[in-house]
């Protein structure tokens, strides 16, 4: 039997027109972006949470949330003034979580990508009716109270989907850490079978990692990428950065510190010797010591 959840996000998908409402909704953003120039890059850095190291949209959805939590217990009381700043300051949370959400949301497809037009709808519809509800509290009357309460509902839903998005269909987290690294020292292969200047994947363990060679100079970091599993070996290297041929994230292969997103995780990245042909790895290394 299906469970709760399931069922409401199979009456999600089964919504018509996702992939157009999505292909419009994508070129809209992708509008604004290129309108932007060459500030899209940095801002979407920002909004993808690449300085944080965690994506930044989960961490601003718990000011809505939360704001509007507190909105309900203080309609509760009968507390109006503290409602009504409650609801002010989840609406000025949800303006952010929106921005970074529509921003992770570009990379996605499949499931994912339908899902999240429904994510986002039901979210917008919430934020209409708290707008609503917020100036509905100058005025006599339980108006602005209920239509928090019905706004409550819709974000609830709509937190539902976007648990979904990311714990069901692992959009968020991190894919490089779908298998543990040696710990030990493990030979990864010879010198002689990646070209100067070139990468190899190799198995270390039944861990992925990627090989990068410059001259008697070896560099290894973990060859799935963070974000949602490309694989770096089929990217491309430009000295020392390789781009996920996926989305475009882009790390430095000395360290595997972002270089650019939409990644918000940087590479797990080995410690490496060459002795004689052969390439030892010999545990992780920590980022920012190329």
């Amino acid at each position: 039997m299906p469970t709760i959840s399931e069922t409401l996000v199979a009456a999600a998908l089964a919504t018509p027109d996702l992939d157009v409402a999505a292909d419009a909704l994508a070129g809209a953003v992708n509008g604004a972006y290129d309108s932007a120039g060459p500030a899209a890059r940095p801002i979407k850095d920002l909004l993808n949470g690449t300085w944080l190291g965690h994506p930044l949209h989960p961490a601003l959805t718990d000011v809505p949330i939360g704001a509007w939590t507190a909105a309900l217990v203080l309609d509760l009381l009968g507390e109006k003034r503290g409602a009504k700043i409650a609801v002010g300051v989840g609406l000025l949370g949800a303006v952010g979580a929106a921005i970074s959400g529509l921003t992770d949301w570009l990379n996605t497809y499949g499931k994912p990508r339908r899902l999240g037009v429904v994510h986002a709808a039901v979210n917008g519809s919430a934020m209409l009716l708290y707008t609503a509800s917020f100036v509905a509290r100058d005025r006599p009357g339980a108006l602005g109270p209920i239509l928090s309460t019905l706004g409550y509902s819709l974000v609830s839903l709509g937190a539902l989907y976007g648990g979904a998005i990311s714990l069901d269909m692992q959009i968020g987290v991190n894919h490089a850490h779908g298998a543990e690294p040696p710990e030990d020292e493990i030979d990864a292969g010879s010198l002689g079978e990646i070209a100067d200047g070139g990468m190899r994947r190799v198995d270390a363990g039944g861990y992925p990692v990627l090989l990068v060679r410059n001259g008697n100079e070896v560099h290894a970091i973990a060859a799935v990428c963070a974000h949602q599993g490309g694989p770096l070996d089929e990217g491309k290297l430009e000295g020392d950065v390789v781009t996920c041929p996926w989305h475009g994230s882009q790390f430095c292969v000395r360290d595997g510190s972002i270089v650019h997103g939409p990644t918000a995780y940087p590479q797990p990245a080995f410690r490496v010797r060459v002795q004689g042909e052969r390439i030892l790895l010999h545990g992780l290394k920590a980022h920012g010591n190329g």
